[in-house]
């Protein structure tokens, strides 16, 4: 754009002066325009948010990275990674370099949720997060070891690891003979599905739904839906029911197929 073209769209009130050489469209996306504005770029779990990540709900806000000088003089506006941060490049971090940023404001559940993310929607391999991360701490290049690229939401991953580390046998979309593919399988006949952030089932979903719970209980199994709310905000009342089931040894009962 020439410098005549940019005074034409600010005349006009097509474009808004961020900062020296950075302006906005009208229709610029918030977040960038506020990280842009406050010297920055739209980095860690905000920039993977905008390319399409599986992101936990916190951290909120607007997640930025600046050039050293700037981010030593407001340092609580801005998000850092484990080494030197790399040039910036455009108003919104590539993924990689968003994740070196998010794994210091993620906890440990929220890192294998994101990574999960990343390699279910074929965004990195797991060579490449092993590359990506492969300077950060120790503890956080273990979690990799927990990563499952079958993982088709967060909400999975979440009741995954939270049944793992209840010391839970925990199959992840195991296919289950004219039931089809269910998200998990705890022991042997225990199947616990999650309905996506956005689940919104059409009247033929609902009834292919309803037909394999039918089955699935028809067959000997015992099935547990969670939705969003619940595993995200609810997960006490969850966690109870499935360890009723648990305690009762139902979980391990085998089932007719």
């Amino acid at each position: 754009m020439t410098q005549s073209e940019l005074r034409q769209g600010l005349r006009r009130g097509n474009l808004t002066k961020l900062r020296h050489g950075w302006y906005a469209s009208a229709d610029a996306d918030p977040q960038v325009v506020a990280a842009v504005s406050r010297g920055g770029v739209l980095s860690c779990v905000s920039a993977l948010r905008a390319h399409g990540v599986w992101v936990p709900e916190h951290p909120r806000g607007v997640h930025a990275r600046a050039k050293p000088s700037i981010m030593r003089s407001n340092p609580k506006n801005f998000c850092r990674q484990h080494w030197s941060p790399e040039p910036e490049s455009g108003a919104v971090d590539d993924v990689p370099t968003a994740l070196r940023h998010a794994v210091r404001c993620l906890d440990d559940e929220g890192i294998v949720v994101v990574c999960d993310s990343l390699l279910n929607s074929g965004m990195m391999t797991a060579d490449q997060l092993q590359a990506t991360l492969s300077r950060a701490p120790v503890r956080i290049r273990r979690l990799l070891d927990k990563c499952d690229a079958t993982a088709q939401s967060g909400t999975e991953t979440m009741a995954r690891l939270r049944f793992r580390a209840r010391g839970l046998r925990v199959r992840t979309q195991v296919h289950i003979p004219t039931i089809g593919i269910v998200d998990m399988l705890i022991g042997e006949s225990l199947i616990f599905e999650c309905d996506g952030r956005q689940y919104h089932a059409d009247d033929e979903q609902f009834e292919r739904d309803r037909e394999r719970d039918r089955r699935a209980v028809a067959m000997g199994y015992s099935r547990i839906r969670g939705t969003y709310r619940q595993v995200v905000h609810r997960w006490d009342e969850v966690d109870a029911d499935v360890m009723a089931i648990v305690r009762r040894g139902d979980h391990l009962r085998k089932p007719l197929i």
